[in-house]
């Protein structure tokens, strides 16, 4: 296999470097070269009779990553992210700069949000007014072209493909200790579609993302938010009990992954007491279903969020599908119970 360029110069600013070469073919008079940038610029614009006579690239102006000029009458405005995400609201401050300008006064404006890596959904890009370009609607676009014979596209195309790969890994391969990080964030984006389907609406709460922590972090997905009330000396006492999955590469087989049943208490006086009640009926209802060996109360720790208990011994999709069904039924169970 001969090596990629992109296995190495994996930086935001080379991924900058490829948008605008390839956007830039539009100034070629290589027709080939020149359907490649316009059909881009169609997937960005959404216009898919836009016809592209110039292009004007600007990079780095007033800290935007990509700024591309159309015909003098087009202008998109690119954030380029390959495995970071937008923050310090970085989308609505590059909007606001475009929209002031007068030199863009008469322009259609685009706005988008290009992501080489896997993210989860909700994270404010859409309610910033972008559009968002995922890695697998920019593969169907330029793949098309492999028979160019570029190496440098094709480099790229086989980069983003590599890519998609691991993401999707999580449907074929059944042993969730050969899965990559992002096949985790594959299948965490799989669960979080599942549960939105289930509720007929994008819920908020649902996401994953990196917990850092003094062992090394894991890639956590949490949802199954529940809002409870625990009575006690005539007062009512709100406390929030959800489901948290721990998946981190670095630890061993068998305790690579783990699903947590976690506990987040505002009122510390009652913190402890909640937590050995909620456990006393959750270690009940799992050895109904569940080998004793499987299941670990962790030593308590008073803090807002308290894992109550943990499954473990995870090992395959297989596994952790029924895990996840079962956790749930349990956590309903609690909430009738109260």
């Amino acid at each position: 296999m001969k090596p990629n360029i992109f296995n190495y110069a994996t930086g935001e600013l080379t991924n900058d470097a490829m948008i605008c070469w390839m956007l830039d073919w539009a100034n070629s008079d290589d027709e080939r070269y020149k359907n490649l940038s316009q059909d881009i610029l169609r997937l960005f614009t959404g216009d898919e009779d836009l016809y592209v006579e110039s292009v004007k690239i600007k990079r780095q102006y007033k800290n935007i990553d990509i700024i591309v000029e159309i015909n003098n009458s087009h202008v998109i405005v690119i954030e380029d992210k390959v495995y970071t995400s937008h923050h310090s609201n970085q989308l609505e401050r590059y909007r606001e700069i475009i929209e002031s300008s007068e030199e863009y006064n008469d322009y259609n404006k685009h706005y988008v949000y290009y992501k080489i890596g896997n993210e989860c959904p909700y994270n404010g890009v859409e309610q910033a007014k972008y559009k968002r370009i995922s890695r697998d609607a920019i593969l169907n676009v330029i793949k098309r072209y492999r028979y160019l014979g570029d190496n440098l596209l094709n480099d790229y195309i086989d980069y983003l493909e590599n890519i998609e790969n691991a993401t999707n890994m999580y449907k074929s391969e059944d042993d969730i200790n050969k899965w990559y990080w992002q096949t985790w964030e594959g299948y965490y984006n799989h669960l979080r579609l599942q549960e939105n389907q289930k509720s007929k609406k994008n819920i908020e709460n649902v996401c994953w993302h990196y917990v850092s922590n003094p062992k090394g972090g894991f890639l956590g997905f949490f949802w199954n938010h529940k809002e409870l009330k625990y009575i006690k000396d005539d007062k009512e006492i709100n406390y929030l009990l959800y489901l948290q999955i721990e998946s981190n590469s670095g630890n061993s087989d068998g305790d690579k992954t783990k699903l947590a049943f976690k506990l987040k208490c505002e009122d510390a006086d009652y913190r402890k007491e909640i937590r050995n009640s909620i456990y006393g009926r959750l270690e009940e209802l799992l050895r109904q279903y569940i080998s004793i060996d499987d299941i670990r109360k962790p030593k308590f720790k008073d803090g807002l969020h308290m894992t109550i208990v943990e499954i473990k011994n995870i090992n395959t999709r297989t596994k952790l599908d029924e895990v996840i069904k079962l956790s749930e039924k349990c956590i309903d169970e609690i909430e009738m119970d109260i």
